[in-house]
């Protein structure tokens, strides 16, 4: 059971309330909707790399998928399992995201993405030969938004497990992706 109450949408600010209402029924975006403020800006940064970011979609669910591993988030692994599935990614690729480096099954700029995403949880700042590995693949921009989906992962893991989001009971039918896309459209 979460440690705070999800928010009852009558309650929440216009806004709000309708922001929630398009997104995916999902308990992490509930309890956000009581944020206040922040709600909406936070919902348009994930909007911007999940659905418009630089990098492939797969390298960038690995790398959620990796981040949820380290920090034990049971709910962010579960989630992006599952829309790892929905994108087209095999299962093998999926359970490799928590095992160990580097994989046989990742492509060299995966494996060299996922080492710097290791070093750079355990660390904050990553190795300076890790980040010449990840960033001779991704260049500039490319690093740049793989730094801020580490760095919002972890903020989302932290989120998660203290406030012991609950799993929900029953998946959501799709990724959630064009959801999430749509109900940013309203609050550009």
């Amino acid at each position: 059971m979460a440690r705070l109450p999800y928010p009852d949408p009558a309650d929440l600010p216009d806004a709000s309330r309708a922001l929630l209402e398009g997104l995916p029924q999902l308990n992490i975006f509930r309890m956000l909707a009581g944020s206040g403020p922040s709600f909406a800006p936070f919902m348009a940064l994930i909007n911007a790399y999940l659905n418009e970011g630089l990098l492939d979609t797969e390298l960038r669910e690995l790398v959620i998928l990796r981040v949820g591993h380290l920090c034990g988030s049971n709910y962010e692994q579960h989630q992006h399992r599952r829309v790892s599935r929905m994108i087209g990614m095999s299962a093998e690729r999926i359970e490799a995201a928590a095992g160990p480096l580097p994989s046989p099954l990742f492509s060299d700029t995966e494996n060299a993405v996922l080492a710097f995403t290791d070093n750079q949880v355990a660390n904050v700042k990553a190795d300076a030969a890790l980040f010449a590995a990840a960033h001779k693949h991704l260049g500039d921009a490319g690093m740049q938004e793989l730094v801020i989906i580490v760095g919002i992962y972890l903020l989302v893991c932290r989120y998660l497990e203290t406030l012991e989001i609950d799993l929900e009971e029953t998946d959501i039918p799709t990724s959630g992706l064009d959801e999430i896309r749509r109900s940013m459209k309203g609050h550009d």
